[in-house]
């Protein structure tokens, strides 16, 4: 079996903000990878930046679900 391909689809600078958008898009049907399975960005051992992914078939989904709401732009 072929492993799912996934997309990032925003990128947040704290693990709330998101945390919320994956949920978001989990009650919105789709399939978003896990926070704490998903690839963040480290500095000197802190956290700095948090990828939300999800699979590449949803990625145009997931963007225009998240345009939807006024989030700020961006940190990529």
């Amino acid at each position: 079996m072929k492993a799912p391909a996934f997309t990032i689809v925003h990128t947040t600078q704290t693990a709330g903000e998101a945390d919320m958008m994956i949920a978001a898009l989990q009650a919105a049907g789709m399939h978003p990878v896990e926070l704490d399975r998903s690839s963040h960005f480290t500095l000197a051992s802190a956290d700095v930046s948090f990828h939300v992914e999800v699979p590449t078939e949803e990625a145009e989904e997931a963007r225009n679900f998240l345009k939807s709401y006024d989030l700020p732009e961006d940190v990529t």
